[in-house]
């Protein structure tokens, strides 16, 4: 799935690169976030003044149901199994599928603005403006843990300042292999489990054009994707895709060298079958298809 610049939602296949338009009211989709047996889709959505949610059936791509209930914008939507959790500026809310209903808020998440859901539905990671990264049980709505303290140098959302050049960030949780993993211009990883605080891992070289526009960190690391199969790491720096191991050493890399004209990714993901899928921003939705790493060394 990729949502283009006007906020319409499409499927393309991996096999025949088809690209098919989903309707029944997906124009205005801004996130989304598949469950990770595939079967459903949460999309935000904007409907009679109220911001929310629309759950998808991705066998027919019907709504199932849609889920309205925060007065600001969603900036983060991560779903699994029965469990939705959305971000926005009155706080992160977590969604019971099964009965429709808002679970609880957690409190002070109004600057939340990237989330995971663990796949079991036990937690939920969240990392705010200020980098602060905190593990939350599910269940009672209350944190478990704080793995990186907040910035104080990061001003508060509400203020004017600037982003510093990350415009895109990502926070991945890796259960398999107990690790929580953020990208906000570098990589950083630690425990979902036990406590191990975040650590950068400190791999990806800081590119020679990394100050093309005065005062914007342009090239960086902030999305990141994880293989659940073999715990691959890859993280997009400058629209080039790294390759990182279990212990976040680098040993292969794909794409051009960043230059003018270059474009970050805006999503990226693994597919089942080990492939990069990766979208471009704009109002064409370029989808770009990696090989698997196996189709290149054997």
């Amino acid at each position: 799935m990729v949502v283009d610049a006007y906020g319409r939602l499409f499927t393309v296949s991996l096999s025949t690169s088809e690209q098919a338009r989903v309707e029944a009211g997906a124009p205005g989709v801004g996130l989304t976030s598949l469950t990770p047996d595939g079967g459903r889709l949460a999309t935000s959505m904007h409907a009679f003044g109220q911001y929310g949610i629309r759950i998808w059936g991705t066998a027919d791509w019907t709504v199932i149901a849609e889920l309205p209930g925060h007065a600001h914008p969603i900036q983060a939507i991560s779903a699994a199994g029965q469990v939705v959790v959305t971000a926005a500026r009155d706080g992160t809310r977590v969604w019971d599928l099964d009965t429709g209903y808002c679970r609880f808020v957690l409190p002070g998440t109004e600057e939340v603005k990237w989330i995971a859901v663990t796949p079991d539905q036990r937690r939920v990671v969240t990392m705010a403006w200020d980098r602060s990264v905190v593990v939350w049980d599910l269940r009672q709505g209350t944190p478990i843990r704080t793995l990186r303290d907040a910035d104080r140098e990061v001003p508060a959302l509400r203020s004017p300042a600037s982003d510093r050049g990350v415009w895109i960030r990502s926070v991945l949780v890796d259960s398999a292999r107990d690790r929580v993993l953020a990208a906000d211009g570098h990589l950083c990883a630690g425990g979902l489990e036990n406590g191990r605080r975040l650590a950068s891992w400190g791999t990806i070289p800081r590119h020679e054009r990394v100050n093309m526009i005065p005062s914007k960190d342009m090239v960086h690391t902030c999305l990141a994707a994880v293989n659940p199969a073999d715990g691959t790491v890859a993280v997009d720096y400058g629209g080039r895709a790294f390759f990182l191991d279990q212990g976040g050493r680098p040993f292969a890399v794909m794409g051009p060298e960043p230059g003018p004209g270059w474009f970050p990714m805006s999503t990226m993901t693994f597919a089942p079958d080990g492939r990069l899928v990766s979208s471009l921003p704009g109002a064409f939705a370029a989808v770009q298809v990696w090989p698997a790493l196996s189709e290149l060394t054997g």
